[in-house]
């Protein structure tokens, strides 16, 4: 049995949340100050206003930081002088927070690692970055994979500066592909097909694209050469996209997410 206490639990917390607490092994505890009353309902769980509430913190093995970066310092104020066993891991999803920043602010563990998941793992389908601090042990290190795991795929970093190049490739990702899918929709919308079915097909087609390239032994590259016969269809509307060079707004836009991610991490 695990014993896992939660501090906050927004979008990504309750992603994880709702998925390890399908697993039997793990014992689940949150303190949460505007969702508590609603998690315990919901999941019939303890769950607390605050964490002085809890009567004993030695009894958790993994406490996962799950609050907004803006407020990182404030809530972890009240967790400063808490009493975790030895053995605890701090497992932390907060955007741009060093291994060292969270050390300082909760000295009483010394066992950390930082996760860059993204919010795929509503649905099983995240990707993971893991970095642990030089002193976590193989078994914890092995017991957060496996939770990670189970809302997708995971992968060690070796250094803790890599995970910003991760927040802005992956973390942010989904962000970037709702927004250009928005984007199509405004512009099919244009050409005059009913609103829904425009939805719907390009929905579809997304799901469809990637399912090719998953299954494909084919570069990207080449499935979209494949698709753009000369003279074609596709081959017009790639032109459009080279023309507007297509691949340096995308650069910028993950240099510009990469900047922002060391840049909070500076703070």
């Amino acid at each position: 049995m695990k014993n896992i206490l939660f501090i906050g639990c927004g979008h990504m917390g309750s992603a994880l949340l709702g998925a390890w607490i399908k697993d039997k092994n793990n014992k689940i505890t949150v303190v949460d100050p505007l969702k508590y009353k609603h998690i315990k309902k919901k999941y019939k769980i303890d769950a607390f206003e605050s964490a002085n509430l809890i009567q004993n913190v030695n009894i958790f093995d993994i406490v996962v930081l799950a609050v907004t970066p803006q407020l990182v310092d404030k809530v972890l104020e009240k967790y400063k002088l808490l009493r975790f066993k030895k053995t605890c891991v701090i497992v932390s999803i907060i955007a741009g927070k060093k291994i060292n920043i969270l050390k300082k602010a909760i000295p009483n563990v010394s066992q950390m690692i930082r996760v860059m998941p993204n919010m795929p793992a509503l649905v099983g389908e995240s990707v993971s970055f893991l970095v642990p601090s030089r002193n976590t042990s193989n078994k914890n290190k092995n017991n957060i994979y496996k939770l990670f795991s189970q809302v997708g795929i995971v992968f060690w970093l070796k250094k803790e500066k890599e995970i910003d190049i991760a927040t802005a490739i992956s973390g942010s990702g989904p962000g970037y592909i709702f927004y250009l899918i928005n984007a199509l929709e405004k512009a099919a919308n244009e050409l005059g097909l009913n609103k829904k079915i425009n939805e719907r097909i390009i929905l579809q087609t997304l799901i469809g694209s990637l399912k090719l390239i998953q299954h494909s032994k084919k570069s990207s590259k080449k499935l979209a050469n494949e698709i753009a016969i000369k003279g074609g269809t596709t081959e017009a509307g790639i032109k459009v996209l080279k023309k507007n060079n297509i691949n340096k707004i995308l650069s910028q836009t993950l240099k510009s997410a990469y900047k922002k991610a060391i840049f909070l991490s500076k703070k």
